[in-house]
């Protein structure tokens, strides 16, 4: 191992083999049907966003009373491998996160989004957030992103219970 790799490097290099190893899933975010099953995955097309909260809200909802959230921040180390947290980083692969909830998909400023995602009219919440993590070329067909996505309904919750307090608390 390079002398140069630092111990955050590895984490997120770990974090990336991890999540690529979990299975896919088909469906909605609540424990929805897995791969091979006859329902449909469930697009962004036909999808109820929910209603648009403040993270502290959506935090205080009981789908979010007791999550992992070092798990969460564990997980969100394959989102840093494309993505800034941060209100006002940069983009970097994919578009900055930072005060991503209840703000219309593909409408940053300055990050080139797919036809698709700038056509889907969703909302991220993080009903809509855990619906895309279980698998976003399902969730949105013809997306740019490429991840096979979260297979347990808990990593995702956990996850996104992070990204909740991460991007809308830090200022660059």
């Amino acid at each position: 191992m390079p002398a140069l790799m630092s111990r955050y490097s590895l984490l997120a290099v770990t974090a990336l083999i991890l999540v690529g190893c979990s299975p896919p899933v088909v469906g909605p975010p609540e424990d929805g049907p897995r791969q091979g099953s006859a329902s449909p995955p469930v697009t962004a097309a036909e999808f109820d966003v929910g209603p648009i909260k403040s993270a502290a809200d959506y935090l205080a909802e009981p789908r979010y009373a007791d999550p992992d959230i070092e798990r969460g921040e564990l997980l969100s180390l394959a989102c840093l491998a494309c993505h800034t947290f941060s209100i006002g980083e940069p983009h970097t692969l994919g578009p900055n996160l930072g005060g991503l909830f209840g703000v219309p998909a593909a409408s940053k400023a300055g990050f080139n989004y797919s036809l698709a995602l700038k056509e889907s009219r969703l909302i991220w919440t993080p009903r809509a957030l855990e619906a895309w993590l279980a698998q976003p070329a399902d969730f949105v067909p013809g997306t740019n992103m490429v991840f096979a996505g979260y297979g347990a309904a808990s990593d995702r919750r956990d996850v996104v219970a992070y990204l909740l307090q991460a991007t809308e608390r830090r200022m660059r």
